[in-house]
């Protein structure tokens, strides 16, 4: 990432800083301050912009830290780091995890301990099952883990990448690819150099690419051409059921109150794990998950148990077995998220929205509460921990039920300029009781995912 942060604030002195603060919240020549509260209320509103103004925020200063680091890093490393860029509060673990859940591309890869999407993919294998059209025409057809594989920064934004991509072919030229759009669903156009090498090798549909990451930073990726003939179909198997298992497991973890687990995050936190570093990649993403797992997609949204129809008793290996028959690859892909699929099937189901099934249960103690998917609680059960206080510990619920009394008091404080008393007590007293740093709540220079009516890509 590289990005300049500016000032530097061991560059400033005390007197330096001073003046700008007072100034924001000074008064015109020839007026005074009512009273003490007047002018500690103006005062703290201008300390607060003159901070905001000379100081990267905390989601700018993760992002720079882990995007330029070599090696995922633990939170306490990623604190120390920070503190060469910016000072850091009383709150400053607690804005670091809120700042990781704002970055798709941090990605836990253990306890405390995330690394950045781009430096993660080094080294990663991902197989592509060819369609005729796709080898005709000379593109590829993504899904949400290509998607994050070949355009990692996307899904900060939503917005169209328009880096471009060296393809080296292996055996044959490297070339230069770009996202399009095809059929509503986002490719990767690769064009007439690609179509003469897949013709060359006598490539045919269902043959697979393997793609190899060798820097997704710098855009520098690796194709080979596999015959189908050549699959080992009992090794991909294994595999199959390994990353089946594994979304499994990342699923399960996931405390937040929602629906489903969005497909791309799942994807990141698959690749997070590392479990592409393999030689061997498994089938196709969609297809997997479908086919070997109990999660179900939940169209628009991502991932879940099916949870009226799981037997944590089954057999996954002679599930799978028994699906032998059923149809493989892109196959699988094109009936599950095609249009003519959608235009007949209503795979909205209320139920998976009620409160009691989106739910995870709960759990009997700290330790297991601690989550990556749910940074912020972690932060607070460490810091609870860590305190002397003699009130019981918020559950996961209550603490996000508070957080956002107190999102709501800070954000009326900035809007207003004061809080009444009452609010202002009630504000503090919320400030202890979740060890939040309130200034953090206002660090929203990122953009958070936006919402759409439709999906703005893949019709899955």
């Amino acid at each position: 990432m590289g990005e300049d942060f500016g000032l530097s604030i061991a560059n400033l002195s005390l007197p330096q800083l001073l003046p700008t603060a007072v100034g924001k919240g000074a008064l015109p020549p020839g007026k005074t301050f009512s009273n003490r509260a007047e002018y500690r209320r103006r005062n703290k509103v201008g300390v607060r912009m003159a901070n905001s103004e000379r100081y990267p925020s905390y989601a700018s200063c993760v992002a720079h830290v882990l995007s330029s680091a070599t090696q995922p890093i633990s939170v306490d490393t990623l604190l120390t780091r920070i503190k060469e860029h910016r000072p850091v509060t009383k709150g400053a673990r607690s804005a670091v995890y809120r700042a990781i859940g704002q970055l798709f591309q941090a990605v836990p890869v253990a306890p405390s301990c995330y690394g950045w999407l781009s430096s993660l993919l080094r080294g990663s294998t991902f197989r592509h099952v060819l369609t005729s059209e796709e080898m005709r025409r000379g593109f590829l057809m993504l899904d949400e883990l290509e998607h994050a594989v070949f355009f990692p920064q996307f899904f900060q934004t939503y917005q169209p990448d328009g880096r471009k991509l060296q393809i080296e072919l292996f055996g044959g030229p490297t070339l230069e690819a770009e996202a399009y759009i095809e059929r509503k669903t986002w490719s990767l156009r690769l064009g007439k150099p690609f179509i003469d090498w897949v013709d060359l090798l006598g490539g045919q549909g269902r043959d697979d690419i393997w793609i190899h990451v060798e820097d997704a930073m710098a855009g520098r990726y690796q194709f080979r051409l596999h015959p189908r003939e050549l699959r080992d179909p009992n090794a991909i198997q294994g595999r199959n059921i390994q990353l089946a298992l594994l979304a499994e497991e990342l699923v399960s973890e996931d405390r937040r109150a929602r629906a489903a687990m969005p497909t791309a995050e799942l994807a990141a936190r698959l690749i997070g794990r590392g479990f592409f570093e393999d030689v061997l990649p498994p089938d196709d993403f969609h297809f997997v998950l479908h086919q070997y797992s109990l999660l179900r997609f939940h169209n628009g949204l991502g991932y879940s148990f099916d949870l009226e129809n799981v037997d944590f008793a089954t057999d996954l290996e002679a599930e799978a077995k028994e699906r032998r028959a059923q149809p493989s690859g892109k196959d699988v892909y094109w009936q599950l998220y095609s249009d003519e699929t959608f235009a007949d099937t209503d795979l909205f189901d209320p139920e998976l929205f009620e409160t009691g099934v989106a739910e995870m249960p709960a759990f009997d103690g700290p330790d297991d509460m601690f989550d990556d998917s749910c940074a912020s609680y972690e932060a607070y059960v460490e810091a609870y921990q860590d305190s002397d206080l003699t009130e019981s510990m918020l559950s996961h619920s209550d603490f996000h039920l508070l957080e956002a009394e107190l999102e709501t008091l800070v954000a009326l404080e900035q809007e207003f300029g004061y809080l009444l008393p009452d609010q202002s007590a009630r504000k503090d007293q919320l400030i202890e009781r979740l060890f939040i740093d309130p200034e953090t709540l206002l660090d929203n220079d990122l953009p958070d995912y936006p919402d759409f009516d439709e999906p703005p890509f893949w019709e899955n």
